[in-house]
């Protein structure tokens, strides 16, 4: 089976290196150094009518964990309804009780609604912080979710590999799998061989710089790094799909 490859944006500049280097995919986001928040509508536009790629738009509507209150709630139905106007593919979302288990009730409303406007309900990694994976998985195929990103409960794909493997071999027939943090060039041929998965996600991020960051106050984003904010760098998604080119070949 091909494997498939996305890469996580919060910019037009790099959805373009998505598509110029032949990805599968991206996951259109804002804030990125936030771990991914819903983007503009102008971005995800320029997107739509620019690039000849598979679309998946982030939905969340702050930083933190996953547990929303109802007015976050309905912005994210609300923001949901925008998006399904647009020319995208899919749907990026999760949801947390507050004791670490799905939200069945919200998945299933919101997976409900995606699939209504023809697209894929894809849930993210909220999914790395449930107690009980092997539940959580198997909610999800219930309430029909068409694919999963995870880094198997692990700060990375790699530290996760031990449990992406038994959630491919286990559900891979049921939902489609997606391993995802710190995937890069370095390492994806181990993780791929290891876990099986047949789709892998990656951020393939570098530091550039912006000067006007700090002068007379500070508006840093990392405070070993004033000046520096992240973005997609060109030689790294060219890397990283090489070693995909090559794992297949």
């Amino acid at each position: 089976m091909a494997i498939k490859t996305e890469i996580c944006i919060d910019s037009y500049a790099g959805a373009k290196i998505a598509a110029d280097l032949g990805y599968t995919s991206v996951e259109i986001n804002s804030a990125l150094d936030l771990g991914g928040l819903t983007p503009s509508l102008g971005l995800v536009r320029e997107i739509c009518n620019n690039l000849k790629i598979e679309k998946n738009c982030m939905l969340r509507p702050r930083g933190g964990g996953f547990c929303y209150t109802a007015s976050e709630y309905e912005t994210m139905l609300a923001d949901l309804d925008i998006l399904c106007k647009e020319k995208i593919d899919g749907i990026v979302f999760g949801f947390l009780t507050a004791d670490y288990h799905v939200d069945i009730a919200r998945t299933a409303e919101m997976i409900t609604r995606i699939h209504q406007a023809g697209l894929k309900a894809i849930f993210h990694r909220a999914f790395d912080n449930t107690i009980d994976p092997k539940q959580a998985i198997e909610t999800l195929i219930q309430l029909r979710a068409d694919r999963l990103l995870t880094s198997g409960q692990a700060g990375t794909a790699i530290e996760g590999a031990d449990l992406l493997a038994k959630l491919q071999a286990e559900y891979g027939q049921e939902i489609e799998l997606v391993a995802g943090a710190g995937v890069k060039a370095k390492n994806a041929l181990q993780l791929l061989q290891k876990t099986k998965v047949n789709y892998i996600h990656s951020s393939c991020r570098v530091k550039a710089t912006d000067v006007t960051s700090k002068l007379n106050v500070s508006y840093a984003i990392y405070n070993d790094y004033p000046t520096n904010y992240l973005c997609t760098d060109y030689n790294s998604a060219e890397a990283l799909r090489a070693v995909v080119a090559d794992y297949q070949s």
